[in-house]
């Protein structure tokens, strides 16, 4: 059975390339870290499956195994090859399994690569991105949010730019922070606290869609599409937004992340099974025109049905303008999927 324990950031100079970090870039990886201690047999992971963790060997041995569990190579803790990440190509090539008891740093690979990225380039420098609040809770929503795709897809000066240029708003329980009905004016991202997001309907109870915590952002769509917003967030608890303006949220974020590919190219993916069509339409205008073999899931429904959309495969997401489809993206991209936008909307029926 594994057990779990907390990772001294003094152990990043003996691994590659977690020794190439800024001494307060460690600090910052480090505390998303674990060193997890594994019996003889137990797998570090399998052939296929996403490599979303970097690890290391710390101790110990294993062994990398090919698809028929045959051991092609091993790896003692100590050797040259052992100061480097365990074989991290996504998806996994092969399989790696103790022999005998080891234990194994596992680094969140995405936010390693961030803070490369940042590091070599010399444009992130975590003292200027604390809010002035308590600097334990900055960390933690920061972490949270470039451990997102969507922001790990940003360029890193475009980051610094937002975080220098988000703004903090106290929240008390029961205060409404964005209405349903509204114009979209701020993105925001929950830095402490949790809210509720819910829909009014004409002679109805509202209904309640989610319940946001730490980390989690809202208030894109209305930006992306220029409309007025679609529902109401409500603070549950005392907290504190961090807010970025119309303006400086289309410029850093939406503008890098327009993931747009013709209909030639993305009918090219569609037909040799690398990619499907989402249309993010209402069900009343995807049964009167749509592209073969489409899933019709409407865009106010993204969020509470992500199950209906299969992770590891490419989405092509249309709709008549190209305007829902870019929220929808965003959406996605947020949740990890793998999404474009279809240039210039569906083309009409023939």
């Amino acid at each position: 059975m594994s057990t779990d324990k907390a990772v001294d950031p003094s152990i990043f100079a003996n691994y590659v390339p977690l020794n190439a970090l800024r001494p307060e870039s460690r600090g910052d990886l480090a505390r998303k870290s674990i060193i997890r201690a594994m019996r003889s047999g137990e797998y570090l992971f399998k052939i296929g499956e996403d490599a979303k963790n970097a690890m290391f060997l710390i101790s110990g041995e294993i062994h990398l195994e090919d698809v028929n569990g045959k051991a092609i190579a091993r790896l003692r803790a100590g050797d040259p090859t052992a100061h480097h990440r365990i074989a991290h190509q996504s998806p996994r090539k092969v399989s790696a399994r103790a022999h005998g008891n080891i234990e194994v740093m596992t680094v969140d690979a995405g936010l390693l690569d961030v803070m490369l990225t940042w590091d070599q380039t010399g444009s992130f420098e975590v003292g200027e991105l604390q809010s002035g609040g308590d600097s334990g809770s900055s960390d933690d929503w920061m972490s949270k949010l470039l451990q997102m795709r969507t922001f790990q897809m940003v360029p890193p000066s475009n980051l610094q730019a937002m975080f220098m240029r988000m703004q903090e708003v106290k929240m008390e329980p029961g205060q409404v922070m964005v209405k349903q009905g509204e114009d979209g004016d701020y993105f925001y991202a929950i830095m402490s606290g949790r809210c509720i997001v819910t829909r009014e309907q004409p002679n109805q109870k509202p209904i309640r869609l989610a319940e946001l915590e730490t980390g989690s952002c809202f208030g894109e769509e209305a930006l992306i599409s220029d409309a007025k917003r679609n529902a109401t967030v409500t603070a549950l608890t005392r907290g504190s937004l961090m807010r970025l303006s119309k303006d400086d949220f289309r410029k850093l974020l939406n503008d890098p992340l327009s993931r747009k590919i013709s209909l030639l190219e993305a009918q090219k993916l569609v037909d040799s099974g690398k990619a499907r069509w989402l249309d993010v339409r209402l069900p009343s205008e995807f049964q009167a025109h749509s592209l073969k073999g489409s899933l019709n899931l409407p865009l106010y429904m993204l969020r509470m049905k992500l199950n209906m959309v299969e992770p590891g495969v490419t989405w092509i997401v249309c709709c008549d303008t190209g305007r829902r489809s870019s929220v929808a993206v965003f959406i996605l991209t947020q949740k990890g999927y793998d999404a474009y936008v279809l240039d210039k909307g569906i083309p009409p029926a023939a």
